[in-house]
């Protein structure tokens, strides 16, 4: 439980501050009391009663002038009463929290970072290698609740009046990444809910454990660029079907995807050019293994954006699509299987902005 110090109803151990009762000399049953906390007069729902020469008072009006936090746990049938600030409430519990938010006896986490939310709730980030786990603690009744899971492979981006809102990419543990997409947790509701994501920035997703592609078609259907791909023959296919990796650089005129383990059945250069209001044409050609990686840095940076990768080999055939566009857009990359297929379905938007920019 997230106590720092659980006083009785009748102990304060406030040095600034002053309770004042207010009673004639003589009181009787019938008189008022009045009730004083540093000068502000308070009234309460119950009114303050003298019993056996002791005056009793509401202890949850006392104790929320004081700003301290009352909670009545009805299991226990005990008042609490929590002072100090909600860091203090948390530092004594997070090595105990370490412990129990262990997945199994040999995967112990670290709290690597928290948030205060709302009065009531701390969020904490429970990391175990490459596994990001987040809880939801009430720092009042103790109670944890696992809210975004490890397989969403997902990172905290703000914190809203009535959500909280996550960046996150899954693969679960089998590093099959998505494109970024969003996950929304409705502290009032208590659920979490998924939707699509548009980028105004360079991102990584897929895997290179893929299997080998051949690329089928480029084409338009309706305001979509479709990438068709199927698997290539004579591989073992192992591990499941899984997205190629695939590096996406974003600039001002151009959205340019370099696509690795795909090979095309042309190896010439080629070009689409679709009646389309925001692109101008699409171009797609053969990268060689030597071939540097315009934008490599991704390669190290952490999810949701980056691959979080040390010391990988790219020397392997790769293919690029540039998308020529004709006026600053937010890009959306969404992918399905089937059979032996992949596609991938390239969304353009010019009113939707990234997340960091709203």
């Amino acid at each position: 439980m997230f106590k720092s110090k659980l006083i009785s109803a009748a102990f304060f151990p406030v040095v600034t501050l002053m309770i004042v009762f207010s009673t004639p000399r003589v009181t009787l049953a019938n008189q008022s009391i009045n009730l004083s906390v540093n000068g502000q007069e308070i009234t309460p729902d119950a009114a303050p009663q003298i019993i056996n020469g002791r005056v009793m008072v509401p202890v949850r009006w006392v104790a929320e002038a004081l700003e301290a936090k009352v909670h009545w746990s009805e299991e226990t049938k005990t008042v609490e009463i929590f002072t100090g600030n909600w860091l203090s409430q948390l530092e004594k519990a997070l090595h105990q929290a370490e412990e129990e938010f262990a997945m199994a006896p040999d995967t112990r986490g670290e709290i690597k970072r928290l948030w205060k939310v709302r009065d009531s709730y701390i969020l904490l980030e429970d990391v175990w290698y490459m596994d990001y786990n987040y809880w939801l603690c009430n720092t009042q009744t103790g109670q944890k609740e696992w809210i975004v899971p490890f397989v969403e492979n997902a990172r905290m981006e703000k914190i809203e009046d009535n959500e909280i809102v996550f960046i996150a990419k899954g693969g679960a543990d089998t590093g099959d990444y998505d494109f970024p997409y969003i996950l929304r947790y409705n502290l009032e509701k208590k659920g979490l809910s998924r939707t699509q994501m548009y980028l105004q920035r360079d991102v990584i997703f897929g895997t290179l454990g893929s299997w080998g592609l051949l690329l089928e078609e480029v084409c338009s259907e309706g305001e979509d660029i479709i990438i068709n791909f199927k698997v290539a023959p004579h591989q073992i296919l192992a591990g499941g079907f899984k997205k190629p990796l695939t590096i996406v650089d974003y600039q001002r005129d151009f959205i340019s995807m370099r696509i690795y383990g795909v090979t095309p059945q042309s190896h010439h250069n080629q070009v689409l050019e679709p009646d389309h209001p925001l692109i101008k044409k699409v171009e797609w050609r053969v990268l060689s293994p030597d071939e540097p990686v315009k934008n490599s840095a991704l390669l190290q940076i952490d999810f949701p954006y980056g691959a979080a990768l040390e010391n990988v080999n790219l020397s392997r055939p790769s293919l690029e699509v540039k998308i020529y566009i004709r006026e600053a857009v937010a890009y959306n990359i969404n992918s399905k299987t089937e059979d032996d297929r992949l596609t991938y379905i390239i969304k353009l938007d010019p009113l939707l902005t990234s997340p960091e920019n709203n």
